[in-house]
């Protein structure tokens, strides 16, 4: 199935969306900014609340990747759930992550969301990350002191 078939079907093909998805994922536990980037398109709107940022381009996302497989070198995401917007090309991936901080033995565990908004071309052209960072913090914290 091509991208732009997948982008057709966004809003009734839940397979479509799988397969998407699991590129995706794939991409991103395999820590590959260039496949992260190759679904993106080139007008793509990065928000990531949580940091404080909105960044732009496909290059914004693939930075990301490497700074996490440098900060997180055995991090993954997992799956949790996948939902489909009904009205247009859209999509909400529920993921759990997975990771130890570099240099340290301080593991983290957390879960967030990616909402990607696709666009006719088959790629995603708004995506916003959403979890607790606090969360993330206290729980880094934690694993630090030991409790």
């Amino acid at each position: 199935m091509t991208t732009a078939t997948v982008a057709e079907a966004a809003a009734t093909d839940i397979d479509a969306l799988e397969a998407f998805c699991d590129r995706w994922e794939r991409a991103w536990n395999e820590h590959d900014g260039d496949a992260v980037a190759a679904l993106c398109a080139e007008d793509l709107v990065y928000d990531e609340p949580a940091l404080g940022e909105t960044a732009y381009g496909p290059g914004s996302v693939r930075d990301f990747v490497t700074q996490m497989a440098q900060a997180f070198p055995d991090y993954a995401f997992t799956r949790m759930g996948l939902y489909g917007e009904v009205t247009r090309r859209a999509v909400l991936v529920a993921w759990r992550f997975s990771g130890t901080l570099a240099g340290t033995d301080r593991r983290v565990e957390f879960h967030g969301d990616d909402r990607l908004e696709l666009g006719e071309d088959g790629l995603i052209h708004a995506y916003r990350c959403l979890y607790d960072y606090r969360f993330v913090l206290s729980r880094l914290n934690r694993a630090k002191t030991g409790q």
